[in-house]
């Protein structure tokens, strides 16, 4: 009787499971990683020394403070930002302010934010991403993004 039982329990368990849209997961927030490197030398500049995160101000184009962290960990040295910006106006700034440094560094991201709906859930990715001023790129495996300053 046993027996039977589990193997009631067993085919019950998969039968109730099924293949529908719902299965696959959401990806929250969009999320954005931004390394900053020495434009001459290609070295990250916080890991140089040349400044500390605690120089660092993400904020919105209404000068909001925007949801971020710096990420340290084994010398990574990353900004992490989730711009919860829906508006026209997609605009981030990073500020890096040295108190002994007159060359203050000023990033001007712009990006456009995609909503994609499902049956489940709605998905948001950032797409158009472009930084005035400096260089950058994006690499297309981490989608960590390097700026030159």
């Amino acid at each position: 009787m046993r027996k039977y039982l589990l193997l009631f329990v067993i085919l019950a368990t998969f039968n109730s499971c099924n293949d529908s849209d719902c299965d696959l997961y959401s990806t929250g927030p969009p999320i954005t990683y931004v390394e900053l490197v020495d434009s001459d030398t290609g070295e990250n500049i916080f890991t140089s020394g040349e400044y500390q995160y605690t120089d660092i101000e993400v904020v919105n184009a209404e000068g909001e403070t925007v949801t971020s962290d710096f990420i340290y960990e084994n010398d990574y040295n990353i900004i992490r930002f989730i711009p919860y910006t829906y508006s026209s106006s997609n605009v981030i700034f990073i500020k890096v302010e040295d108190n002994i440094n007159e060359d203050d560094i000023n990033v001007k991201i712009t990006f456009d934010i995609k909503k994609v709906e499902t049956e489940c859930y709605t998905n948001y990715y950032i797409e158009n991403l472009e930084v005035e001023n400096y260089l950058s790129e994006t690499d297309a495996n981490t989608g960590l993004l390097t700026i030159k300053v």
